[in-house]
């Protein structure tokens, strides 16, 4: 297979490219955003648009290895054709498609290129070859356009570490915003009349300063973007110290957990002065497996946090240990098992129902799903329905741009996209009520079911009289979706200001989530 890489320097940058009619944008209230990759085992053919309001495709790769710093590797067979069809169902269907440029093994020069004017300029200029209308015929050696809706800068990360490959400065932050200025002009000065978006994919936590520590203030980045995409998962996994939950909805308890979630990344990019409008919050239609060095069935108490052993398993059917062809990190598994892998392997019986030899957990502190395997001492943290629609019923609820996912290959007759969907529901929506089940587990002939204990106590005030009269008592495994909710607790009335579960009220507060509405 012939590989083609994107270094057009010798065509002019000012040029404004001949543009077709502008394709019939997506009309939906929101975003539900999902990437689309070609080694993944869903063909273009067979997606099922209406799902999604915008798709990226992964990704145009900047690597060490191509033939300049400012390439960008995209095979204009294996990727091009890909890209071709998504672009023409995505037209036929509303759905704009967006390059991904980066992903972790992608992004290595992205800040040799972000600190040098010359640079920059050249890798726009191959950047927009992306969303230019090609003008050439197919048998052309090279097109000159793709006619893609937008660019989706997927920097890990900058000023921050990713893959060992990748280049790393303390100046990063400050010379990405420059080059989102000159790509966001070079965008609206070929595209006047037709608004190409620009968007990236971000970490839970702001960009990091020259410091090297989340910047404060991101509210430069805003102007120039149409939104990003907090990847609120990968927070714990082979790499961590213990076991952990992979995309926590909450953080855990501090001294055991990472202390990042989808609500902390949701809270920490707009407390840097990134507004709602313009941001997107990532799930992961995976879970991460690790091996434990204990029984997790047999503690006491019950616990997502155990000990593991430094080397990760192979996760599901998928999971391989190839070397990667651009970025050499070893022969190593990534404990990944996707959610259709988990419901065709473990989670037999349906969503909460494992196969023999499997428990399923939920641990009310993060809001998620946990699975054990005692033939292998295998711990899985996932996403489900249950944990999926906590977070969308969140992401409704604090008024954020929409949804995202990864990737589009990974789900089960449609199960977890058909939960996103909820994000464009404004009246009637479903609401999950997260009593939590008992962990089960099955042998091969006789089921046994066990008990843990869930956290937060239970109702404490009855037959409330006054104010309180006929006003359910606070439960910590209720969720409480939208604000103006009553409850009452240890004799006294609160109300919600916003979406809010496990978090207990408390007597004369008015700066949290419940008001203290006086004693009953």
């Amino acid at each position: 297979m012939r590989l083609s890489f994107l270094a057009l320097a010798a065509t002019a940058i000012a040029v404004a490219s001949a543009a077709p009619a502008p394709v019939k944008r997506a009309t939906k209230p929101n975003v539900v955003l999902g990437y689309w990759v070609p080694w993944g085992d869903v063909p273009v053919a067979s997606l099922d648009m209406t799902k999604y309001t915008h798709i990226n495709y992964g990704f145009g790769v900047t690597a060490k290895r191509n033939p300049k710093v400012t390439d960008i590797y995209f095979d204009r067979y294996y990727d091009g054709n890909n890209v071709k069809a998504l672009v023409k169902r995505g037209n036929e269907n509303g759905v704009p498609i967006l390059i991904s440029i980066g992903g972790w093994t992608g992004s290595q020069t992205l800040s040799t290129i972000s600190a040098d004017a010359g640079l920059r300029k050249t890798f726009i200029n191959n950047a927009m070859v992306f969303v230019r209308n090609n003008t050439l015929p197919d048998w052309a050696s090279e097109p000159d356009g793709w006619n893609m809706h937008g660019i989706d800068l997927d920097w890990e990360y900058p000023g921050r570490g990713g893959a060992i490959c990748n280049t790393v400065s303390p100046n990063d932050s400050a010379n990405y915003l420059v080059l989102l200025r000159e790509l966001r002009a070079q965008l609206d000065l070929e595209f006047p009349n037709d608004r190409k978006l620009l968007t990236a994919a971000v970490r839970v936590q702001p960009f990091d300063g020259t410091d090297g520590k989340p910047m404060a203030n991101v509210a430069a980045f805003a102007t120039y973007f149409d939104w990003v995409a907090i990847m609120a998962y990968d927070i714990m996994g082979g790499w961590s110290a213990t076991t952990g939950p992979n995309a926590p909805f909450n953080n855990g308890p501090a001294g055991k957990a990472d202390q990042f979630s989808f609500v902390q990344g949701i809270d920490s990019w707009t407390k840097a002065g990134f507004p709602l409008s313009k941001i997107v919050a990532g799930t992961a239609f995976y879970g991460r497996s690790v091996t434990t060095t204990v029984n997790m069935n047999t503690q006491n108490p019950i616990s997502m946090y155990v000990n593991k052993t430094n080397v990760t398993p192979k996760g599901g059917p998928a999971d391989r240990n190839d070397i990667n062809y651009f970025c050499n990190e070893g022969s190593v598994y990534s404990g990944m098992w996707k959610w259709k892998e988990i419901r065709g392997s473990i989670l037999t019986g349906g969503v909460t129902t494992p196969a023999p030899g499997w428990t399923r957990y939920w641990d009310a502190d993060t809001q998620t799903p946990w699975l054990y395997g005692t033939a292998a001492n295998t711990f899985i943290s996932y996403d489900d329905v249950q944990s999926m629609t906590i977070k969308v019923n969140y992401a409704k609820q604090a008024g954020i741009r929409g949804v995202m996912l990864w990737d589009m290959s990974y789900d089960y007759n449609n199960e977890l996209i058909n939960v996103l969907q909820n994000i464009h529901c404004t009246s009637n929506c479903p609401v999950v009520t997260t009593v939590v089940p008992s962990p089960t587990t099955t042998t091969a002939s006789v089921p046994v079911t066990t008990t843990t204990t869930t956290g937060g106590p239970g109702p404490t005030t009855s037959n409330p009289v006054g104010p309180c009269a006929g006003v359910a008592a606070w439960n910590s495994a209720t969720v409480y979706p939208t604000a103006g909710a009553k409850v009452t607790y240890s004799g006294r009335l609160f109300t919600n200001a916003w979406w809010t579960q496990n978090e207990t009220p408390v007597a004369g507060s008015t700066s949290g989530v419940w008001k203290d509405g006086g004693a009953c």
